[in-house]
């Protein structure tokens, strides 16, 4: 009975020191540079990743995401108008992977290591922990990239999910010139 308790304890214990799961997003492209794009090209990509969930639904302890896709904000030409049309791919990744489909590979920091698992996967380094992301864990599902076109009025802006605003310098037929600033900008 002592000892039933005594694993419940330790059980509680590692339950309430994983912090939760959280989602980040990180935009690709330099802040405060003006940029060139053509029609087609990206205006901006914002990047998404979660942490590896644990055996217990907790983060990771050592730190270690999954991918969880991308948005990408595509110049898609000028209006008659002289509005700027831009579409919006959405892509969200769905995946199984966790602590338990991806344990973390230990190495010595003083050898270059070249590592390799069962499936295929090969990571370099000569970090302490070496992350592998085997295909078989990696991606659950996938769906159909989502897009929605839109137009943006002259003498406006837009303000990205992550809380920058493209500020546009001049669209024309062929290319778009604009630059994102930060929120303290």
């Amino acid at each position: 009975m002592h000892g039933r308790t005594w694993l419940g304890i330790v059980v509680a214990s590692m339950v309430a020191g994983c912090a939760q799961v959280q989602q980040r997003q990180q935009l690709a492209e330099p802040v405060g540079s003006v940029l060139r794009t053509p029609v087609g090209g990206a205006i901006a990509t914002i990047t998404k990743d979660r942490d590896l969930p644990n055996a217990f639904g907790g983060a990771d302890i050592y730190g270690r995401t999954v991918d969880a896709g991308f948005t990408r904000l595509v110049y898609r030409g000028r209006a008659t108008d002289g509005s700027i049309l831009v579409e919006q791919v959405n892509v969200d990744v769905q995946s199984n992977a966790s602590t338990l489909t991806r344990p973390p590979i230990i190495n010595t920091p003083t050898q270059p290591a070249v590592l390799s698992s069962r499936e295929r996967a090969v990571a370099y380094g000569t970090l302490r922990t070496v992350s592998i992301a085997s295909p078989a864990d990696q991606v659950a599902a996938m769906p159909i990239p989502n897009a929605a076109q839109f137009s943006i009025p002259k003498q406006r802006s837009l303000t990205l999910p992550t809380g920058q605003t493209v500020e546009f310098i001049a669209a024309e037929p062929h290319q778009l010139l604009f630059r994102i600033v930060g929120q303290g900008m």
